[in-house]
């Protein structure tokens, strides 16, 4: 891989950093893309629902419940982008239901 590749693909990396929805670098990029891509308005909302699921986490409150609220903040969070409604927050919901269980084991 050319220098000039690595070097935008760590910057692209770094640049999903300040955002929080994933679990990883790459999951990261990929829910920071989404969001760019269908809804970029809704970026922020997006980011604050995955900061509180991260909290709910972190305090150890049920991983259901935490991801009960997860999903619920995405809907309101969706409202009004019919790319964010029916893709993205299902997207995110699912996969935190799907993959979750580590991140909350690991949380607490």
């Amino acid at each position: 891989m050319p220098p000039i590749q690595i070097l935008l693909f760590v910057a692209s990396i770094a640049a999903a950093s300040a955002f929080t929805c994933g679990s990883g670098p790459f999951s990261t990029f990929f829910a920071k893309s989404s969001i760019q891509l269908d809804c970029p308005e809704k970026m922020d909302l997006f980011d604050r629902c995955c900061n509180s699921h991260d909290q709910c986490y972190d305090a150890q409150r049920g991983r259901a419940r935490c991801d009960d609220i997860f999903c619920a903040c995405l809907q309101r969070a969706a409202r009004g982008s019919k790319p964010c409604e029916r893709t993205d927050g299902p997207a995110f919901c699912w996969a935190v239901r799907k993959f979750g269980g580590s991140a909350y084991r690991a949380s607490g």
